[in-house]
């Protein structure tokens, strides 16, 4: 905790207006490490959850509660149902866009640097009925032992169905069988697997994200990729004029930072709020960072402006593997006041045991300078990836932290009492 760098001028809050996150209680569940949310058409918002055991032979779970809004005033009765137990340390589980099945189904990536859950892979789920039906496995067991966090989905081929975009990587404990790529998996139109992969890129390793950025010669579809192990932000992206990432000549790259370590997330937001979209991003390391990058106005060619909006960030117990901070996600805490603002900041702590909320001490779109606050401090193990949600439609964000090490997910609103 000491060390950390956050610069704080009192004079500025007048210009901008402060939330606060109230506590609505805990619920029990062991080992929550992801959460993510999953609206639908309706309103209401499931809450997804992945949980995984590090003992080897232990039993890892998919989970989710069902429109989590309706249960706001009784958080501690809350108890997640099973999606599947049938998986291997799930990470960011995942909604699916239901345009692509037609129906509501949840992406589980899995797999990790742990004995004897190593051995990832892609598998869905439909949740479309009160019971769960599969996991169906989109990766192919004969290609070795891959780990898969995150699952996107996007038309790569322009052949007018949504394929699955990911990251894997094999980082074995012994020897130097060492491999990172950016892949996609070719929508089948069935459930039965394997899909087809194919490889866009070696390096990306962990987390990425999807978006569409303008150049003088028109817009390109980029993937930027936040690599942990092979410590660098890069972008990817095509110049097929449909889209379509099927001709690896027409793929091109660039190494926005390699300086900062392992780069651990990566968000896509305008954070300054002068209409231009921006990079948050987290290092995660001994001495952790949070960054924002300014996205050049030709990405293939400009300058990324790097900012320091908190550092000093570290583990609370050292180790192999052990870091600080996790994934930064930006929120406007009350959905009706997002004009002539800047959105806050939700931290996950990762090894710090903690959770973080900052907010922009200036409108002006110079200003990269932000209040810290520790809103959970769950001793010294882990918390997870923190998501947020509207879910009782009150206009107020509620925010999900999965308290990995006491066995706790929090639930808290931005909503004043």
């Amino acid at each position: 905790m000491e060390g950390r760098t956050v610069v704080v001028v009192a004079f500025l809050l007048s210009t901008t207006e402060s939330y606060t996150l109230r506590n609505l209680g805990s619920f029990p569940i062991s080992y929550p490490g992801f959460t993510t949310v999953y609206p639908k058409s309706t309103g209401e918002i499931d809450l997804l959850i992945s949980t995984f055991d590090p003992i080897p032979f232990s039993t890892d779970t998919a989970q989710i509660v069902p429109g989590i809004g309706h249960y706001l005033k009784s958080v501690s009765s809350i108890r997640p149902a099973l999606i599947t137990n049938h998986v291997t340390w799930p990470n960011e589980v995942s909604g699916v866009p239901e345009h692509v099945f037609g129906k509501r189904m949840v992406a589980i990536p899995q797999g990790f640097l742990v004995p004897f859950k190593n051995d990832g892979s892609i598998s869905l789920v439909d949740i479309s009925s009160s019971s769960p039906k599969g996991p169906y496995k989109l990766t192919d067991d004969s290609t070795g032992k891959w780990f898969y966090h995150r699952v996107i989905w996007k038309d790569m081929d322009a052949d007018g169905d949504a394929d699955a975009v990911t990251c894997r990587a094999r980082e074995p404990v012994i020897g130097s069988d060492k491999e990172f790529e950016l892949l996609w998996l070719e929508n089948k139109g069935t459930l039965n697997g394997p899909w087809t992969p194919h490889v866009i890129a070696h390096g990306p390793d962990i987390f990425m994200r999807n978006v569409t950025l303008l150049t003088p010669d028109g817009p390109k579809d980029c993937i930027i990729t936040a690599q942990y192990f092979t410590q660098s932000l890069s972008v990817y992206w095509t110049d097929n004029v449909n889209h379509s990432w099927t001709n690896l000549s027409q793929v091109h790259s660039r190494v926005i930072d390699n300086t900062i370590g392992g780069v651990f997330e990566v968000e896509i937001v305008d954070l300054n709020g002068d209409g231009k979209l921006d990079l948050l991003v987290s290092e995660n390391g001994e001495k952790g960072v949070l960054y924002a990058f300014e996205i050049p106005a030709d990405f293939r060619t400009g300058n990324f402006t790097r900012h320091t909006l908190a550092q000093g960030f570290s583990p609370r117990k050292s180790g192999t593997g052990k870091g600080a901070p996790g994934s930064p996600t930006a929120v406007f805490p009350n959905k009706n006041a997002v004009s002539k603002s800047k959105p806050s900041i939700l931290l996950s702590g990762d090894d710090e045991g903690s959770a973080f909320f900052l907010e922009a001490l200036s409108a002006d779109a110079s200003s990269w300078t932000y209040n810290l606050t520790t809103f959970l401090q769950a001793g010294d193990g882990t918390v997870g990836q923190i998501s947020f949600a509207d879910a009782d439609g009150d206009g107020y964000q509620e925010v999900f932290v999965p308290s990995y090490s006491t066995n706790q997910l929090y639930i808290y609103t931005f909503k004043p009492e």
